[in-house]
């Protein structure tokens, strides 16, 4: 290896850290014959040649003959993780398109071709399954299939053995051979539930059909399957959650299947496959609307399940599914005080995701669990939400903001105790702010709260926060005067100046001088709506923003318009343009803020009709985040569109 490396002019090669003339370095220190020295290498090296994929470098393209090197050599320390990295590469080429791939790679991939293909014969069971997912994925030609074919025909390990069911469908989807598609389908009527199970799977991925087609095999094979029998599978899932999340996503596109999937393996005997099942039910619910009365009684059960995290799941989607839930208020109350913790990971309880649920349905039983949690040492909630995309089947707890700022109709209860745990928060930004939110959306309910609140107007991270708080209690908070007025050049100060009464001359001239700023933020332009007509001499600024190229500004610009001069035309068609992509299940927050702005104005006509039947019809959740968020952004887009068809 040695020798070809210093072949190679480095320094003319990238990667995706630049300049590529450490790559040899690295390839030599993967031979090490220590073995944190040679993990150490690879890991850097991977992270250089691939990290999160989406090309392929000129320096992959080098690197190819010293990786395929290492992978032959029996005396190297992580051969599996090397083909893995092979694979990565491999698999990213075949998927990309031509400008993303360096002209160097295919050549450089068929001159080592012959030495992949022998790496399904390979000792080590551990680099056999890399290689099959390596050549299965990334090396499509003619040798592959006849390789992998033979491989089936003599492997004794039976997980490798599923691995290579699973691999030859992948071979079937992209060579659509016909003799191995028959070899498959012959497969679906084994015995043996794994086998059955990667049957389906390697067909679906040519044809999905062939998963709703056999949801009772999915469902028998995935509770009788032995976890031994595919523990160490590439493709099948490493546990019993992996197992059903890979096998119930192969359903998701039809709401009936994966329904019928998800109440078929819940019966599990293992409690990890329940969980697993509670997981898939997250996303079924997720993607679709029409599931939801269906999977309720199941969640209801699980709430007595023996396994915490079964129980916390089933909780928390009852809290996902906020007031669908309601039948199910008495067992989530009893839960509150499971203090079980819903595993090792981390610190959440049954009992918070209970309370959640409670809140959620604005049921007066969360309110002892809230007051609890504030005043304790453990929230049970976040401190700020946490966003992530729909993409990922995470359930977590909601931020503690998320959860009071509904519960407008329980103030009276709540807010000593808001009061208490924002008065300990001067050390903690993030919980104040979110604090402060709450407050906000309380408004004049809350006004108890401004000696607080009125010290965090010195605190540069919290004030904005602290001053909208402030400006919601209305006149009731007109004491804070003196205190905002030092902060007046700041929009939400100088807004609180005008919501309490204190100041409203200063307020109108502080935000309508911000909207003729460069670098304008959006939120200000929202403050500035609050004034109506009293805004006046920001319509030609306005109108000019409503057109700009960031989709933020134009929406609270156009919204904003149309508040100040009560003339709605040129408004509505702009927010009916930047919001009518909902009408597809395309969504984007601004897009939410759009609708939601439409239906505040009680807009009319054809087309913010039509767009408002095609949300309200929509089977599938419209959403833009992830977990529970897919939840709140649905509801808010099917109440605006609800509001809007009224009208």
């Amino acid at each position: 290896m040695g020798e070809t490396l210093d072949e190679v002019n480095w320094s003319r090669l990238e990667h995706n850290y630049g300049d590529a003339s450490d790559v040899p370095g690295l390839l030599r220190g993967c031979a090490s014959p220590d073995v944190k020295t040679a993990s150490d290498s690879l890991a850097d090296l991977s992270n250089k040649l691939f990290h999160q994929g989406g090309w392929v470098c000129s320096a992959a393209s080098a690197a190819l003959p010293g990786l395929v090197d290492l992978a032959d050599d029996p005396a190297v320390h992580g051969r599996r993780e090397v083909v893995e990295l092979i694979s990565w590469l491999a698999g990213e080429a075949a998927e990309l398109s031509e400008r993303l791939v360096d002209p160097g790679w295919w050549p450089a991939l068929d001159r080592v071709r012959p030495r992949l293909l022998a790496l399904l014969d390979d000792a080590d069971p551990a680099v056999r399954r890399s290689a099959i997912s390596l050549v299965a994925d990334g090396i499509r030609h003619p040798e592959s299939v006849a390789m992998l074919r033979r491989r089936w025909t003599v492997e004794t390990d039976r997980t490798i053995w599923i691995d290579l069911v699973c691999a030859l469908g992948a071979v079937f989807a992209w060579s659509q051979d016909e003799v191995l598609g028959d070899c498959l389908r012959a497969l679906l009527t084994d015995d043996d539930p794994v086998t059955g199970l990667a049957a389906v799977r390697a067909l679906a991925a040519s044809d999905p059909a062939v998963a709703t087609d056999k949801v009772d095999l999915l469902i028998s094979g995935v509770l009788n399957a032995d976890t031994a029998q595919y523990r160490d599978s590439e493709w099948v899932g490493h546990s019993p959650a992996a197992l059903v999340h890979e096998t119930g996503s192969l359903l998701l596109g039809d709401p009936l299947a994966a329904t019928a999937f998800a109440r078929g393996v819940a019966r599990s005997g293992d409690a990890a496959k329940r969980a697993g099942a509670l997981r898939h039910v997250q996303q079924v619910l997720s993607q679709w609307r029409t599931t939801t009365e269906e999977l309720l009684p199941l969640l209801a059960a699980h709430l007595d399940d023996e396994s915490p995290e079964a129980r916390y799941r089933a909780a928390a989607l009852l809290a996902c599914v906020g007031e669908r839930g309601a039948s199910y208020a008495e067992q989530l109350i009893a839960r509150t005080t499971d203090h079980a913790v819903r595993d090792s990971r981390t610190a959440t309880t049954v009992g918070d995701a209970a309370v959640w649920a409670l809140a959620r349905q604005h049921h007066p039983g969360c309110v002892p669990g809230l007051v609890k949690r504030l005043s304790g040492s453990n929230l049970g909630f976040s401190y700020a939400g946490f966003y992530h995309d729909r993409t990922l089947p995470i359930l977590e707890q909601p931020g503690i903001g998320e959860v009071l700022t509904p519960l407008r109709g329980h103030v009276v209860a709540l807010l000593d105790a808001v009061i208490a745990r924002l008065a300990k928060a001067r050390r903690d930004a993030i919980l104040a702010l979110n604090l402060c939110q709450v407050i906000e959306a309380w408004g004049p309910s809350a006004a108890a709260a401004l000696p607080v609140v009125i010290r965090f107007l010195n605190d540069d991270k919290v004030r904005p926060a602290a001053a909208k708080a402030i400006g919601a209690m209305g006149p009731a908070a007109v004491g804070a005067a003196a205190a905002l007025r030092s902060h007046a050049s700041e929009p939400a100060a100088a807004w609180a100046l005008w919501r309490t009464g204190a100041d409203p001359d200063k307020a109108v001239a502080v935000l309508t001088d911000h909207v003729a700023r460069p670098g304008l933020r959006h939120t200000a332009i929202a403050l500035l709506s609050d004034l109506g007509p009293q805004a006046a001499s920001c319509v030609d600024e306005l109108r000019s923003l409503s057109r700009s190229a960031d989709d933020w500004t134009r929406v609270e610009a156009a919204y904003a318009l149309a508040r100040i001069t009560g003339d709605l035309t040129e408004s509505v068609s702009i927010l009916t343009d930047l919001a009518y992509p909902l009408a597809h299940g395309d969504c984007l927050p601004v897009r939410i803020a759009a609708l939601r702005h439409l239906a505040d104005l009680e807009a009319t006509g054809d087309r913010v009709r039509e767009l408002a039947q095609a949300v309200i019809d929509s089977e599938r959740r419209i959403a833009y985040f992830g977990g529970w968020h897919t939840f709140t952004e649905d509801e808010q887009v099917y109440t605006a569109a609800s509001a809007l068809l009224v009208g």
